[in-house]
């Protein structure tokens, strides 16, 4: 029993020093802070690009919560470390007052949403600096954030190629989903909007609409690192095809 004991002791001691030498082996990329002036307001955000990036390279524009930050989501959503191992571009923009435009939201007028706008010219300021995969946009987003990410995905289905809404819901009025955008609905099981991500996921099925549901057991509203590779598996399966409109 006691060599057993060891054993089991040896064997965890050494899963935790491989997560930890994971966790701090130097970052293969080029983390920058910028800041962009649209509508006459700085708006700052987070870029990471990797060393070993693919021509043309995929992008992930990935918005935080409410309270958060571009530096705060990186640290807990560990995407840096994902973007760098599987070499794409990830974009993290920073919200007016740490909240994005959601609320009220007018399906006829996204155009002026300035969230919106703020997308459509960092958009174009990564694209005149990297040689991007235009066809492979993609978006990921938790809470407040994930529920901007289906407002762009409404306001932009010609560019958005798939999307991760980690818990946070679709505006209703938004309506159901565009079923040309596959997404991935992920939640903590323990989260009060579980539930209503769920019901959702059924709905937008029923609509044509291609959704992959994750809720994680004993996870409450956080996000959730253990998935980050099935998300990227996701994503990077799904790819739109181009048309000269389709640049925002």
């Amino acid at each position: 029993m006691k060599r057993f004991l060891i054993g089991i002791l040896s064997l965890v001691s050494i899963a935790v020093l491989a997560g930890w030498l994971l966790h701090t082996r130097p970052l293969n990329a080029d983390v920058q802070v910028h800041e962009l002036t649209v509508d006459g307001s700085a708006r700052a955000y987070r870029i990471v690009v990797p060393y070993n990036l693919a021509s043309p390279v995929p992008v992930v524009f990935a918005f935080h919560g409410i309270g958060d930050s571009t530096d705060s989501m990186a640290k807990y959503s560990q995407l840096d470390r994902l973007s760098a191992d599987n070499g794409f571009i990830i974009v993290y923009p920073a919200a007016l007052n740490s909240m994005w435009s959601t609320v009220n939201i007018d399906p006829a007028e996204l155009d002026a949403n300035p969230d919106v706008r703020f997308f459509d010219d960092l958009y174009a300021q990564v694209a005149s600096e990297h040689d991007i995969a235009a066809d492979r946009i993609y978006l990921a987003g938790m809470s407040n954030g994930a529920s901007f990410a289906h407002v762009l995905a409404t306001a932009r289905p010609e560019v958005i190629a798939a999307l991760v809404a980690h818990s946070g819901l679709r505006p209703r009025e938004l309506g159901d989903c565009d079923d040309s955008i596959p997404m991935i609905l992920l939640a903590g099981a323990n989260d009060s909007v579980a539930p209503i991500m769920k019901s959702n996921a059924d709905r937008y099925r029923s609509a044509g609409c291609t959704v992959e549901l994750i809720l994680v057991p004993r996870l409450a509203h956080e996000w959730s690192t253990r998935h980050n590779r099935e998300m990227w598996r996701f994503l990077s399966t799904h790819g739109r095809i181009r048309t000269e409109e389709a640049e925002p």
